[in-house]
C-alpha cells in the first residue's frame, strides 16, 4: 500500500473550516452501527434479562462506571460499588489525563475509540463540564513503526478521518517546540486529543446517580456462587447484595478476586512525570501543542504525553521494561526510580529540546493490567453464567471505556453477541 497517496486522500477531504465543524457522530458511528460488527463475535448469551432486573457493577473506573450508566439507561436497577471511590488515585483510571485516538493497527479498537469520543460529546452537556479535549495528536514515527502506520492509515481512510503525514522539516516549522532526532516522519491526527481522566470517572458516576443509580463506596470481599449462578456479593461491612447479574470491572483487583481466571494477567507500573513549562510562555499548553506519542517499536519503551492542561505542567508518561508487580500491586510503595526519571529526561532532550532544564514538579505511579495479547476481557465466569468479568485495560482502556461499557451493557442485555476476542478461554488454555 502506498502510504503517502492514502495520506493525501485523507488530507484532501478536510480543510480547516470543515475540521472545525467536524463531528464523529456521522461516518464513524455509521461504521459501528448500533453495536460493533457482528463478525467480531461468535459467542452467545444464553438468557436475556427482564427489564428492571437488579445488576451490581463492581468498580467505578472507565469500564465499570460507563457499564453501570448504560445498563441503567436500559431499565435495570443498578448498584455501582467501588472501594475507594470513582477516579481515585489507586485505580488504573485515576490521574489527570488519558489520550483518546483512533491510531490503531486493529480496526476494532479504532472503532471503539471513535464511538467513545461520540459518547463523551453526547454526555458532556448532561455532565455540565468539559472532559474531552480535541487538541490533536502528533505521532513520532520511526522506520520500526512502518507497519503500524500503514495499518492505521487504512483504518482512518475507512472511517473518513483526517490523518496527515508531515515531513520532518515541515513538522519543525509547524511545531517549533519539537525535536525530530532519529525520526522517519511525523503524523498528525487533528481529531484526537485527551480526556480528563479522574474528572471523567467522577462525572460518569455523578451522572449515574443523578439518573437514578445507587453508588456505594465499599470493598467487595467475596462472591457467592451456587448451582452455576452468582447469588450475591458480600461487602467489607457485612452487607450482602443480591442481584440477577454481577459485573466485576475492578482493574488489577481481578487477580485477587478471581485468581483461577487471571493467572496470565500481569499488573505493571506506568510512571508519569509533570515538568514545569517555561515561565511566561504558552508554547507547551494544550492550545498550542497537540498530545503526542513516540512510536519507536524497536526501542525498550515507548512514551507519550499531554501538554500543560489545567496548568499542571507538561506531562510525560512511559512504561519501563521488566516492571511486573502483579504479586504486590496493592501493597508496594509507589515511587519513581531514579533511572526512570533519566529515561524521561532523555525523551525530553530528544523530542522537546526547549524543555531541557525545566524542573520536575510532580510524579506519580499508576497501574496497568495487561493481558498477553493486549485485548480486553468481557466474559462470564466459567462457574456462573450471570457473573461477568471485565478487565485487561492493557494500557489503552480509558479511551475505549465509554464504548466498552456500551458493548458490555448490550451483551449482558442480550442485544448483541459476546465478542470472541474478549473471551476468557484464551487465558485459560
Amino acid at each position: 500500500m502506498a502510504i503517502e497517496s492514502d495520506i493525501e486522500d485523507l488530507k484532501g477531504k478536510f480543510n480547516r473550516r470543515k475540521l472545525l465543524k467536524y463531528s464523529v457522530q456521522g461516518a464513524v458511528v455509521s461504521a459501528l452501527g448500533s453495536a460493533l460488527p457482528a463478525k467480531a463475535g461468535v459467542a452467545s448469551f444464553s438468557k436475556e434479562l427482564a427489564k428492571n432486573g437488579k445488576i451490581v457493577v463492581v468498580g467505578a473506573g472507565a469500564f465499570g462506571g460507563w457499564t453501570a450508566l448504560h445498563l441503567l439507561r436500559r431499565g435495570y436497577k443498578v448498584t455501582l460499588v467501588d472501594q475507594f471511590g470513582a477516579g481515585n488515585n489507586q485505580s488504573s483510571s485515576g490521574g489527570e489525563t488519558r489520550l483518546i485516538r483512533a491510531y490503531y493497527a486493529d480496526p476494532l479498537y479504532a472503532d471503539m475509540a471513535m464511538r467513545a469520543l461520540a459518547l463523551w460529546k453526547e454526555n458532556e452537556p448532561k455532565m455540565g463540564q468539559k472532559i474531552l479535549n480535541q487538541n490533536g495528536l502528533l505521532l513520532f514515527n520511526y522506520p520500526s513503526s512502518k507497519n503500524e502506520a500503514e495499518a492505521a492509515v487504512s483504518i482512518y481512510k475507512r472511517l473518513g478521518l483526517p490523518l496527515e503525514k508531515v515531513s520532518l522539516d515541515d513538522a519543525v516549522k509547524r511545531w517549533p517546540q519539537i525535536g525530530t532526532e532519529g525520526l522517519d516522519h511525523v503524523m498528525y491526527d487533528p481529531t484526537a486529543g485527551f480526556l480528563n481522566a479522574r474528572k471523567g470517572c467522577q462525572a460518569v458516576c455523578d451522572l449515574f446517580v443523578k439518573e437514578g443509580g445507587t453508588f456505594l463506596q465499599q470493598q467487595v470481599k467475596q462472591e457467592t456462587i451456587k448451582g452455576g449462578k452468582a447469588t450475591s456479593i458480600t461487602l467489607a461491612n457485612g452487607t450482602v447484595l443480591e442481584a440477577d447479574q454481577f459485573v466485576f470491572a475492578c482493574g488489577p483487583w481481578a487477580v485477587r478476586l478471581f485468581p483461577e481466571l487471571t493467572k496470565k494477567l500481569t499488573v505493571t507500573r506506568a510512571v508519569v512525570f509533570f515538568f514545569a513549562s517555561p515561565a511566561g510562555q504558552s508554547d507547551f499548553m494544550e492550545n498550542r501543542l497537540p498530545t503526542w506519542m513516540d512510536r519507536d517499536m524497536a526501542g525498550p519503551f515507548r512514551s507519550f504525553g499531554v501538554p500543560g492542561s489545567d496548568f499542571r505542567g507538561f506531562k510525560l508518561g512511559l512504561t519501563p521494561p521488566d516492571n511486573n508487580i502483579t504479586d504486590r500491586f496493592d501493597t508496594y510503595h509507589r515511587f519513581v526510580k531514579p533511572e526512570e526519571l533519566e529515561m524521561a529526561l532523555g525523551v525530553i532532550k530528544r523530542r522537546f529540546p526547549k524543555m531541557v532544564g525545566q524542573p520536575l514538579i510532580e510524579q506519580r505511579v499508576c497501574q496497568v493490567t495487561m493481558t498477553p495479547d493486549s485485548d480486553f476481557i468481557l466474559d462470564t465466569h466459567p462457574d456462573a453464567n450471570n457473573l461477568w468479568v471485565m478487565s485487561g485495560d492493557s494500557g489503552h482502556g480509558y479511551k475505549q471505556g465509554a464504548s466498552f461499557g456500551e458493548i458490555a451493557a448490550k451483551t449482558i442485555a442480550g442485544e448483541q453477541k459476546a465478542i470472541e476476542k474478549f473471551a476468557l478461554k484464551r487465558l485459560l488454555s
